[in-house]
């Protein structure tokens, strides 16, 4: 899939210190893009800004998606720097494993307002000043498990599907308004939290996802706005 110019667009990522957060916004900045990076753990944000900072333009801050006030501040800080946000991509996200039965009442917690809650403070802090503009595109992070449930990961495949709810009935209200949303649902990916999880290092990499998520940015997206895209190989 071939990656689109994005020069000049600013895009707004959460979660972005490492992952999949961190190889969209490399990507991003490699196609010219300029890019506000967010993640809830300052050191590991920090680190990420300095190893990305000769790939372009870019500014960050921490950001704890759980809390509409400190998302809203993300965004604030986005407008008071580029004046504009054409790109919101809700990727921050955790994960817990095991039988749902054993599961600690605050790991549900965090799965519910980090994983939903962090999509939905995102999209609404970023829609008002898209809507100004007349354009303007989200792209949720989901998954194959909010397709498809996993046992032992019961409520990560809630959230996830919840997500995928959200991005379908977001882009009816969208339609025709000049912006658009998706969501792009991998499977494994290589990345701290499948480590977390499963114990290995284990799928596709994250450069992968990213890869996929700036082929939404396209003039011709591989799918349909509320639409999930599958990123499996």
């Amino acid at each position: 899939m071939a990656e689109p110019d994005l020069t000049g667009r600013v895009i707004l990522i959460t979660g972005a210190s490492r992952g999949i957060g961190f190889a969209t916004a490399r990507r991003a900045l490699e196609a010219g893009a300029r890019v506000v990076l967010g993640s809830k753990t300052t050191e590991r944000l920090a680190a990420a800004a300095e190893e990305l900072a000769p790939y372009g333009e870019l500014i960050h801050r921490a950001v704890d998606v759980a809390h509409y006030d400190a998302v809203e501040a993300f965004v604030s800080l986005a407008l008071e720097r580029f004046g504009r946000i054409d790109v919101l991509v809700n990727n921050a996200g955790v994960a817990w494993a095991g039988d749902f039965a054993d599961m600690p009442p605050a790991a549900i917690d965090a799965a519910v307002t980090v994983n939903v809650g962090g999509v939905l403070h995102g999209t609404r802090a970023a829609l008002p000043t898209m809507r100004e503009q007349g354009s303007g595109t989200v792209i949720n992070i989901s998954s194959g498990a909010g397709r498809t449930g996993i046992p032992g990961l019961a409520a990560y495949s809630a959230t996830k599907s919840a997500v995928n709810g959200f991005t379908e009935a977001l882009a009816g209200e969208l339609e025709g308004s000049g912006m658009e949303v998706f969501a792009v649902c991998p499977g494994r990916v290589a990345t701290d939290m499948q480590e977390t999880v499963s114990g290995r290092r284990q799928g596709v990499p994250p450069e992968r996802v990213a890869e996929a998520v700036l082929g939404l940015l396209g003039p011709r997206p591989p799918i349909r706005p509320g639409q999930c895209l599958e990123v499996i190989q």
